[in-house]
């Protein structure tokens, strides 16, 4: 078994269950594996109102630290939300061995929609419908809200403009995920974070996946790319004995 620890992190709106096949594909390969709930989600849509940026790394953090506690160094893997947590995470932690974004958020938000989101909210405006999970496999199912807090995609711009500051100081290897068919993220995201990233990279294209890529048509190729990644990464990084 790997001494490696890996954190498995949703996107907004979600829960554990959006990435779930990942999170037993790893467990399954010998690794420690959490897959943590964070702060606002997973009961109703009105808790996700006022989380900030802030609580939601803080959450992350407390999951790292702990299983950092028990394991020879971590990875943190991420979709959506998730992916641009763990790449914030990443670029302050020394004991991660390796970071998997994806369709991450990693470019600042649109001014004019920032601009529209703080006008809705400060006309009382507190949830907005978030519209089918953006998946493209009809049989696949996801646990999202139905409503998404405004003040949340706020935040969620926050965190994306925070891990772009932060790209040039991740030095260490890079798994980067991108669904051809994203109606969340541009994929024009993922491109700029394997270029400005400071650590070798390793690109997976989803030809036939949308955003819940992790939930989607090509969720075996993502979990075996990912797999043989983490599996070279531990060969180079995991401490023996």
């Amino acid at each position: 078994m790997s001494h490696i620890g890996v954190v498995v992190l949703h996107g907004l709106g979600g829960t554990p269950h959006s990435v779930l096949p990942i999170t037993a594909a790893v467990h399954q390969a010998g690794y420690m594996t959490v897959a943590p709930l964070l702060p606002g989600h997973g009961t109703s849509p009105e808790d996700l109102i006022g989380r900030t940026w802030d609580e939601w790394l803080a959450a992350v953090t407390d999951v790292a630290d702990e299983l950092s506690a028990r394991s020879g160094g971590i990875v943190l893997v991420g979709q959506s939300l998730g992916a641009t947590l763990a790449l914030a995470a990443t670029a302050r932690r020394p004991d991660v061995r390796g970071v998997a974004a994806i369709n991450a958020l990693v470019l600042p938000p649109d001014p004019d929609a920032t601009e529209h989101l703080e006008h809705l909210i400060s006309r009382g405006r507190k949830v907005q419908p978030a519209g089918d999970p953006d998946l493209r496999d009809p049989d696949a199912h996801d646990s999202a809200y139905g409503d998404i807090a405004l003040t949340a995609l706020l935040q969620l711009g926050i965190g994306g403009a925070a891990a772009h500051d932060l790209l040039g100081e991740i030095d260490v290897p890079v798994f980067v995920a991108a669904s051809v068919h994203d109606g969340v993220v541009d994929p024009v995201n993922s491109d700029h974070l394997a270029d400005h990233v400071s650590g070798p990279v390793t690109r997976v294209r989803l030809e036939n996946s949308a955003h819940v890529a992790a939930l989607d048509f090509d969720r075996e190729q993502l979990c075996r790319e990912l797999l043989a990644w983490l599996a070279g990464l531990t060969d180079r990084s995991a401490p023996t004995g």
